[in-house]
């Protein structure tokens, strides 16, 4: 049986080192350029070729993420970038484009790509889609349960990779446009603003409501120590650590611990993970949750959405005249560690502390102790945001060589004889002689345990003897500077050569390139309506390709649009779990159904019996990815209009959004349940008696909507409307009409129309609010 992978994260070198020396079995990381975490450190070329040597001399993998969409200008500096990972020997590339997919495929088809979380993948169909088309591995949304995990990994080979600790984002990764929309930081561009960690105000009727949560959309930290047993037995190939922007020691505390109840698990023991949780609670919190993974309901506390430490104790009193804060401790205070006052969510490194007057060094439980601050603050809850003292142990856990592979040693002597000292590490070995040759012993011999004893001495070498076989004459001398030295020059040896173990062997083949053809067929609308109001108004219309949405009245839909003898085109969502792809394929409307426009791979894979239209949920953002498709196609939404119009692609098969609100988010998460219940309660009913919305510090509006999956939609509090639609060289025109009213529906389209025909002399944007979204750039 093959041992799970304990995947790390590292976002400089000490955290790389920091997670090999505490047991990892794999490291993702990002180069200076072309990842998600843009922020983070990361590692320029010199580093990255550092890190890979480090990690395989330990049998550790690296994987490098480019998991973000990119530009056609982009590619030829990220393919030489590719190019040097390649001949550096990183394991495998993390991808979310799938345009850089298949470039990576065709120039070097000996490259493991694994399929980044940022490609949402959710579903049995879109794995077998990544199966398919060459992907070694696929990485799971954080929406996942553990009971669809297990699905998923008896109906595939494929690798599959699921987080288990860590920070989650409240929308799907990937489907994300909440920071590229209000502030052009795209998290698909790896620069998302993490505007869900702001305060946000839940609006019922238009009616604002008390702020009892405020940071309704900032979800707690994920971990599932608990449930590694399950995670194993499911058949998941890797198990992932969040946080590749955090300090090394929050990377030791987290992979120490999940080391420990992976080893506790194959070695049949069990284990309280109290220390280790207190050691992860130490470094960084937002409090826990196990996540969908195990239906926790219990998401977001909401209070707060930053590092929540560990309580240490209450505000007793202010000393206005000294400027120090009386606290009652029920755990250690010490000389160097950072508290938070949480009434205020105000705090300081604490200097200082004092017990009865005197300057002590730490401070006790039962303790009541004075520390320097400026701000008043009479009471509450204090937490240590700060331990010097776990931050020093944890740093012992990687200041010194700790992890060691197993090494055979043979050494072979024989009187007149060079010895012969062989170190071998699976299939590796390294064979070398001595200057000297052995001799037969005059006074007292080299015994077969003092050659041990000098062999195994490998302290700070990443090897520990697995076995030593000795084949030697009897009575022989050799000088023990000799023995150390040869086993100093073997170990050496064998390092460099497993850090330099090429795995990638091929010359890359030429990428292929793409020729633009522009078209002189008239532009056609493609409208998406959301409700049967809206859907009536578009078939009064001339207009040839109406959608509607896969939901509980689509047959009454299928019905109006034969009324008017109009074609339905089925819309499906961003997200589908396999429970709706099969629901789907088994509805009565199905069989009726000739086209459909999907929003993820799994829904492209499992409709191929259908007419497709390709949506936006599957990030076309350059030449590349268009071309995956010979279908239609929705472009990206976070592209220029330079950039659609500067496309190598056939432009009778493109299509542009040119008007709705976007949908910034879709969720798992409802904010209303969360507000009205403290926890997530499935099919509340609640939005059905309501309208909602979030207000955000700025006073902006973002609607929401809620599907009957119970997912939200949460929408863009402006409508993207371009109107310059001659001026894009796309045929096909997408509207999306979400939450409009019937008559500003067929308001909205009429308007096109007249544009169409170039006559229009309509104020649309009287009437709404709006944005142009990339189009302006």
């Amino acid at each position: 049986m093959k041992k799970i992978e304990l995947l790390a994260p590292a976002g400089d070198q000490e955290s790389f080192v920091a997670a090999i020396q505490n047991g990892a079995d794999a490291i993702y990381l990002g180069g200076t350029l072309f990842n998600a975490r843009a922020f983070a450190k990361n590692f320029d070329d010199e580093q990255l070729q550092w890190a890979v040597q480090y990690a395989h001399c330990r049998d550790v993998k690296v994987y490098v993420t480019v998991n973000t969409l990119y530009k056609d200008k982009e590619f030829p500096l990220l393919l030489e970038y590719i190019d040097r990972l390649y001949h550096f020997q990183v394991d495998a590339l993390i991808i979310q484009d799938i345009g850089l997919f298949d470039v990576v495929k065709h120039a070097y088809p000996d490259f493991e790509i694994h399929m980044s979380t940022q490609s949402s993948i959710m579903n049995n169909s879109a794995v077998q889609y990544f199966d398919q088309i060459g992907a070694s591995r696929v990485v799971l949304a954080r929406e996942n349960t553990l009971l669809e995990i297990k699905d998923i990994c008896q109906s595939t080979k494929l690798e599959i990779e699921v987080f288990i600790h860590g920070a989650i984002c409240i929308c799907y990764s990937g489907q994300c446009l909440m920071s590229s929309m209000i502030g052009k930081r795209s998290g698909n561009r790896g620069a998302c603003a993490q505007p869900c960690r702001l305060q946000y105000q839940l609006v019922e009727d238009g009616k604002i409501l008390e702020n009892k949560i405020p940071f309704l959309l900032s979800p707690k930290d994920m971990m599932t120590i608990e449930h590694i047993p399950e995670l194993i037995e499911a058949g998941v190939t890797s198990l992932k650590i969040e946080g590749r922007m955090k300090r090394p020691e929050y990377v030791a505390s987290v992979v120490k611990a999940y080391r420990h109840a992976i080893d506790n698990y194959y070695q049949h023991q069990s284990s309280d993970y109290q220390e280790d949780i207190a050691d992860m609670q130490a470094m960084f919190n937002r409090n826990y949750t196990q996540g969908y993974l195990m239906n926790d309901p219990y998401l977001l506390d909401g209070d707060y959405s930053g590092n929540k430490g560990v309580k240490i104790g209450q505000v007793v009193r202010y000393i206005s005249a000294q400027k120090r804060v009386v606290i009652a401790l029920n755990k250690t205070l010490n000389q160097g560690d950072s508290i938070v006052f949480e009434k205020i969510d105000k705090g300081r490194p604490v200097n200082k502390i004092y017990i009865h007057g005197k300057l002590v060094a730490n401070g006790n439980p039962g303790d009541l102790v004075e520390v320097e601050f400026d701000y008043p603050v009479s009471q509450g809850i204090v937490r240590k945001t700060v331990d010097t003292k776990v931050i020093s142990q944890l740093h012992k856990t990687y200041d010194k060589e700790y992890r060691q592979i197993p090494l055979k040693i043979t050494f072979k002597a024989k009187i007149n004889q060079p010895a012969e000292l062989t170190f071998q590490h699976l299939q590796e070995q390294i064979k070398i002689e001595s200057h000297e040759l052995v001799e037969k012993a005059l006074k007292t011999p080299l015994t077969q345990e003092r050659i041990c004893q000098q062999l195994s001495k490998l302290k700070d070498t990443p090897f520990f003897v697995e076995q030593i076989t000795i084949d030697s004459d009897n009575n022989i001398t050799l000088p023990i500077k000799t023995l150390n030295q040869m086993r100093r020059e073997c170990s050496q040896l064998l390092s460099q050569l497993l850090s330099n173990k090429k795995i990638h062997h091929i010359t890359p083949f030429k990428i292929p390139s793409y020729q633009q053809i522009k078209t002189d067929q008239p532009k056609q609308l493609y409208v998406q309506v959301s409700h049967l109001e809206q859907l009536n108004a578009a078939c009064q219309l001339p207009i040839n390709y109406i959608i509607y949405p896969y939901q509980s009245d689509i047959e009454e839909a299928y019905q109006v649009c034969r009324h008017y003898q109009k074609t339905l085109i089925m819309g499906l969502p961003h997200v589908l779990k396999q429970k709706d792809i099969n629901d789907i394929q088994k509805s009565a409307i199905y069989s009726h159904i000739d086209t459909i426009l999907v929003n993820d791979y799994g829904a492209y894979y499992a409709f191929q019996d259908k007419k497709r239209i390709v949506g936006t949920g599957c990030n076309i953002y350059n030449s590349y990815a268009a071309s995956h498709y010979i279908e239609k196609r929705i472009l990206s939404l976070e592209m220029s209009l330079q950039e659609i119009n500067q496309l190598n692609v056939d432009f009778s098969d493109c299509i542009v959004q040119v008007y709705g609100k976007v949908e910034n988010m879709i969720s798992e998460y409802c904010p209303i349940s969360q507000y009205y219940y403290g926890y997530q309660k499935k099919n509340c009913q609640i939005c059905k008696k309501h309208q909602f919305s979030l207000i955000d510090r700025k006073k902006e509006k973002f609607d929401l909507m809620m599907d009957e999956q119970c997912r939200m939609h949460l929408l863009n509090c402006r409508t993207l409307y371009f109107d310059k639609i001659y001026k894009c060289h796309s045929q096909g025109l997408f509207i999306h009409f979400t939450n409009e009213t019937q008559e500003l529906t067929k308001f909205v389209i009429e308007h096109f129309i007249s544009l169409l025909k170039k006559e229009d002399k309509s104020r649309l944007k009287e009437k709404i609010s709006t944005t142009y979204g990339y189009y302006k750039e």
